[in-house]
C-alpha cells in the first residue's frame, strides 16, 4: 500500500475527507493508500490511517500535470479472532 503525507498547517491529523493536488498518474478511483498529515503543529507525526481514493479529477493548477485526488476514511475492521 502506498504511503501518502499530506502538509496541513494548523491539523493534527487527517479528518474524514481529504482533497490535495497530486503528481497526475499517481492514483486511481478504488485504491486504498495509507495517509499521514504533517504541519505546524506536529512536523514529524508519521501516524497513519487507511484511506481509499474516491475521486480523482485533472487540475490546471501549477502548470499541469496535477490531479485534484479526494480521499475517504476507511472504516476500521474488527479483529478477528482465531478459534471462535
Amino acid at each position: 500500500m502506498k504511503r501518502v503525507v499530506l502538509n496541513r498547517n494548523g491539523q493534527i491529523s487527517p479528518h474524514g475527507r481529504e482533497t490535495s493536488d497530486l503528481k497526475a498518474g499517481r492514483f486511481q478511483v478504488g485504491e486504498h493508500v495509507m495517509l499521514s498529515v504533517t504541519g505546524d503543529c506536529c512536523y514529524h507525526r508519521k501516524a497513519f490511517e487507511e484511506f481509499e481514493v474516491i475521486d480523482v479529477k485533472p487540475c490546471d493548477r501549477f502548470g499541469g500535470g496535477r490531479e485534484t485526488v479526494t480521499f475517504q476514511r476507511v472504516p476500521k475492521r474488527p479483529a478477528k479472532v482465531e478459534g471462535k
